[in-house]
């Protein structure tokens, strides 16, 4: 029976009122993704350079540690947290495979060892009955084996990774001492189910309230969305908008059409993918996509590809009257996302980050860019 912890409602209260949800859409995309490129019943054939980090290609390391960092940060220690690894050290400026001698006397055996260890990982975190000391005595280092089963069973896991925070943590809700530490990441989502109010929170949410109240990390970055610094009256070009937004349009809305796949993914959502509807071809919706946040909670998507002012203005996009009457009205208000996409000097969609629509509009400035003017026309006598 799990044990309930009692989190001050005061605490809890304010934590939600500031939470940013942009933190947990993210994270949740950036497992989805992981989980698509890496499924569990893809391991067993997985090869060196599938794994290894130090390549151009996303490896499933590369994933672990820098595409999946806003699920939990890993960053920081020596690639040797791997096993094996393509690069450099400081005294060695060639690139080659390298690896830890526990694993093996060549690469070839020691990436032989490394994926056995992490395919036993793996069976371990999907057993019914977690045997925590196996976990621990599993050869991977310590957060690299909290990270990949917090993304593959977050329903066993929370995505807390370092030693001295899940001790640290445990010891603050209650638990004894001298566990192992795997235990701690468990317990730490029993935790969170155990309380009326955490458990219908995402598990990026709630190490983010963890870390916030207890570990005091340090203070969050500040919004990315922010008021531009100053404003100048600008030309614009109709012709060339228009002419931008059919050339982009619909690559933004693509890659932000294959973002929220990856969400759902990532939330455990997975069933909810194709009810994704697109509504594109409906304007008098006043939204492109209607998807979900919760089981129970719809998600109104409008896709922006944003473009970037000159002179350090900061960036901007264009909204219909339509739209924005739709999102904020009494129906759509709190459940309308702009997903904002960004393009590279290629003109590739690289980066999308979603915000509530009236999030943004507390943050931003909006002025008219153009008007519809509406008359009759006729011949003279007639």
């Amino acid at each position: 029976m799990t044990t309930q912890v009692k989190f001050q409602a005061s605490k809890l209260q304010a934590f939600d009122v500031t939470y940013d949800t942009k933190h947990e859409d993210i994270a949740a995309q950036v497992r989805g993704e992981f989980l698509q490129r890496f499924p569990i019943i893809s391991l067993p054939r997985m090869k060196r350079d599938d794994y290894v980090i130090g390549l151009q290609s996303p490896t499933f390391c590369a994933h672990v540690e820098a595409k999946t960092r806003p699920w939990a940060n890993i960053q920081g220690a020596t690639s040797n947290k791997f096993g094996i690894y393509f690069g450099k050290t400081k005294t060695d400026p060639k690139k080659i495979y390298r690896f830890t001698h526990k694993f093996g006397e060549t690469s070839d055996e020691a990436f032989r060892s490394v994926k056995a260890a992490l395919l036993a990982l793996v069976r371990l975190g999907e057993a019914s009955v977690l045997d925590f000391s196996k976990i621990d005595d599993n050869p991977l280092s310590q957060m690299f084996k909290a990270k990949i089963l917090s993304l593959y069973f977050p329903d066993k896991f929370l995505n807390v990774c370092s030693a001295e925070h899940l001790e640290m943590l445990g010891g603050e809700l209650g638990y004894a001492d001298g566990r192992p530490i795997s235990e701690y990441q468990h317990l730490l989502l029993e935790a969170k189910l155990s309380n009326a109010i955490t458990r219908k929170w995402s598990n990026p949410k709630f190490m983010k309230f963890l870390y916030d109240v207890y570990v005091r990390a340090e203070s969050t970055a500040a919004n990315i969305v922010q008021k531009p610094r100053k404003k100048i009256p600008q030309k614009v070009n109709f012709e060339d908008i228009s002419g931008q937004r059919d050339a982009i349009g619909k690559a933004a809305e693509e890659f932000a059409v294959e973002w929220e796949k990856q969400r759902l993914a990532g939330a455990e959502l997975s069933h909810l993918i194709s009810k994704i509807d697109d509504r594109r071809d409906r304007p008098g919706y006043g939204y492109d996509f209607l998807s979900h946040t919760s089981q129970t909670q719809q998600r109104y998507i409008e896709v922006k590809s944003v473009g970037k002012l000159p002179g350090g203005q900061g960036h901007r996009f264009f909204l219909s009257e339509n739209e924005h009457t739709v999102s904020k009205s009494a129906d759509h208000r709190g459940a309308y996302f702009f997903y904002l996409v960004f393009f590279n000097g290629n003109g590739q969609p690289f980066e999308l980050q979603p915000i509530r629509a009236d999030e943004l509009y507390e943050l931003g400035e909006m002025s008219p860019a153009s008007y519809v003017v509406r008359f009759d026309f006729g011949r003279a006598g007639k």
